[in-house]
């Protein structure tokens, strides 16, 4: 059986070391999630853009982060760059994610170019919103692409019983 491949978007990676007690629920979903990863239930795919992004954050945490995606053998995504420039494009336009959010647009599209099984995020905002999801799938309809499966590390991860 093939393992699900899950689009891991940047929000996710900085609650893996939040202290607030507010975010204990999330972080133990994302060090939980990872761990799965890491054990090979899930396959990991990242973009350029994530690894930018995580690379811009202050030091220790960026060779933190850069080290997570390496110890999940994370993928860096290979799809076309101006194919998701245009999708993302189209986010912004249809005005599905706003104008000074443009990554958050790319995120998506690398995603839905990508065809992964699920993105991965806690962008509650722009991303993993069900009124965001579904005018994001509605574009991806018109525009010829799958529907995108957008979901939090807690809807993803596998639960013991």
């Amino acid at each position: 059986m093939k393992k699900p491949v899950l689009y891991l978007e940047t929000s996710i990676f900085g609650f893996c070391f939040d202290k607030d007690p507010r975010n204990a629920y999330r972080k133990e979903a994302v060090v939980t999630l990872f761990k799965q990863i890491i054990s090979e239930k899930f396959k990991a795919l990242v973009s350029p853009l994530t690894i930018r992004e995580l690379s811009k954050t202050p030091s220790p945490y960026n060779e933190k982060f850069l080290n997570l995606i390496k110890e999940m053998k994370a993928e860096e995504s290979k799809v076309d760059e101006s194919e998701v420039e245009t999708l993302a494009q189209r986010y912004i336009d249809e005005k599905v994610i706003p104008a000074d959010f443009l990554d958050d647009a790319r995120h998506v599209a690398f995603a839905t170019i990508g065809k992964v099984d699920v993105l991965v995020s806690l962008n509650l905002a722009h991303i993993a919103n069900e009124w965001v999801i579904r005018k994001i799938n509605g574009i991806n309809l018109k525009e010829g692409y799958p529907l995108l499966n957008i979901r939090t590390p807690e809807e993803v991860i596998e639960y013991e019983d």
